[in-house]
């Protein structure tokens, strides 16, 4: 099984927690990108899948990529692709979002691998409330999609308007079975927010015929971590 990460705020954090989750269970998990991602305290620099092939999988995630500094990135896409032959769950962070909790992706973006069985679409809920042009990454886009200047302030149902639109963060999904994440609930408000664009999500959903799905609303800070666990069976 093949999982891509897209969108913005806790995308990193959410995958490393789902693939811990598997690895503990046995499962053979790998944690990847078609971009960049942090470097963790522990990975493997590979140039192939096929160098997955004798590799010992314990409790924990394995982490590959190429070296890149600060970062690990994605080495070439078919190879990516070839991953889900020597592990059993594959986690691909698909998409990059400069640490800001919502995003419009431009031409080429996302980086979904062809063959990604489930999407995870993500957000921060602090990008509510506040102008598109301080939370949202490539926020310029806005304009032309849905006619919002730099100074437009995001409700919750524009959140969710980016977060289906097929333009936006719904862009490249192509009808796959999707989680849309809502990250950093921390406290009532958080939560309030995140609830109202829970809804707003539901009603574009269905107004797109779309019903492969479920929102999982999380926080981190506040022992609310992901617990969807059964929906990426």
């Amino acid at each position: 099984m093949i999982i891509s990460l897209v969108g913005g705020g806790g995308k990193t954090t959410t995958m490393f927690y789902i693939g811990r989750y598997f690895a503990k269970r046995g499962k053979k998990v790998v944690i990847t990108t078609t971009t960049h991602i942090v470097k963790p305290d522990v990975y493997t620099l590979i140039d192939s899948a096929k160098e997955l092939e004798k590799f010992e999988f314990r409790d924990e995630p394995v982490v590959i990529g190429k070296d890149a500094g600060e970062k690990l990135s994605s080495f070439d896409i078919i190879e990516v692709q070839s991953i889900n032959k020597y592990a059993d769950i594959v986690l691909v962070e698909a998409d990059g979002a400069k640490r800001l909790p919502i995003k419009i992706p431009r031409e080429g973006e996302p980086v979904i691998p062809e063959n990604t069985d489930i999407c995870i679409v993500c957000m921060g809920i602090d990008a509510v409330g506040k102008k598109i042009s301080e939370k949202c990454f490539r926020y310029e886009r806005a304009a032309e999609i849905f006619g919002w200047d730099e100074d437009h302030i995001l409700s919750e149902e524009d959140a969710a308007r980016i977060l289906t639109d097929k333009r936006a963060e719904f862009k490249g999904i192509n009808n796959r079975k999707t989680l849309f994440i809502i990250n950093k609930a921390d406290t009532k408000e958080d939560m309030r927010k995140a609830l109202e664009t829970e809804k707003y999500i539901n009603i574009f959903c269905e107004k797109n015929g779309f019903k492969n799905f479920k929102v999982s609303i999380t926080s981190y800070n506040n022992n609310r971590e992901f617990c969807d666990f059964e929906f990426l069976a």
